[in-house]
């Protein structure tokens, strides 16, 4: 874990090109634990190449990305492997198993901790099953801890993708557009999920959204990618400020999606 104090992630000068052409441009930011910062931007701002290099998913061309004080950029084979159980994910689609229980869909974010022979077997404890099924509680979803993935809600599902990365046991969690498919009911409810287990467990909390409207009540601070660069950050309850300054400024008439809220001015 990061010393007390310091943050759980730190972003530094990242970078990344593809094939010849700079899609990430020497981002800085930190997330201290328990901070939900919110990620905006058009389409190809750089939001998942982002969260891409971050985790090493693509080795970035530049920069570093600290989880807790190691550097993820320059870890390798085991390293990089026990580093990255410090970073949980949570994707647009779901990826859960849809034939499995809310409950075995949760034990699966423990493999990574448990005896190889277990983790094969898929034989988890009973401690290991009691954790799984507290984690679903904290997200509302113990009710539906014995229903097959498929027979829930999208945003039933995405909760029960969030209740597996706690079990995990991660202090930074990376969510990509997790909402995007979501009706705003079942939006606003899974961005109040991730909110108070950040808040509860000190977990440093990343989201890409595409509806700035749910920024409201979800989110700590807001950054924004354009064109691979990092062109804002401000504290959330700034925003709507920021973006009034942005619309004054602009000609014609601005757009209605979160482009206006990034202008590199103010």
């Amino acid at each position: 874990m990061s010393e007390p104090g310091a943050p759980t992630l730190q972003v530094q000068g990242l970078g990344h090109c593809y094939a010849g052409a700079t899609v990430l441009h020497e981002v800085s930011f930190d997330v201290a634990p328990g901070e939900v910062v919110a990620v905006i931007g058009p389409s190809g701002a750089g939001k998942t190449t982002l969260f891409r290099a971050i985790t090493r998913l693509v080795d970035p061309s530049q920069g570093r990305a600290l989880v807790d004080g190691k550097d993820l950029v320059v870890l390798a084979g085991r390293e990089l492997a026990r580093a990255r159980r410090n970073v949980g994910l949570i994707f647009q689609q779901y990826n859960l198993v849809r034939r499995l229980s809310a409950i075995d869909n949760v034990v699966i974010g423990r493999l990574v901790h448990l005896p190889w022979w277990r983790a094969l077997l898929r034989c988890p404890t009973g401690e290991e099953r009691a954790l799984a099924l507290d984690c679903l509680e904290r997200v509302g979803m113990a009710p539906h801890a014995r229903a097959r993935a498929d027979t829930l809600s999208g945003g039933q599902q995405q909760r029960v993708a969030i209740a597996r990365v706690l079990a995990q046991r991660s202090s930074l969690l990376l969510a990509d557009e997790p909402v995007a498919s979501l009706d705003p009911t079942s939006a606003a409810s899974v961005l109040a999920a991730l909110r108070a287990v950040a808040r509860q467990q000190s977990i440093a909390v990343v989201c890409s959204l595409h509806q700035v409207d749910l920024i409201g009540g979800f989110a700590d601070r807001v950054i924004g990618l354009r064109d691979g660069e990092l062109v804002l950050d401000v504290a959330a309850a700034d925003l709507a400020d920021h973006h009034r300054a942005a619309v004054y400024r602009a000609r014609p008439e601005p757009s209605l999606d979160c482009e206006p809220a990034l202008s590199k001015e103010g």
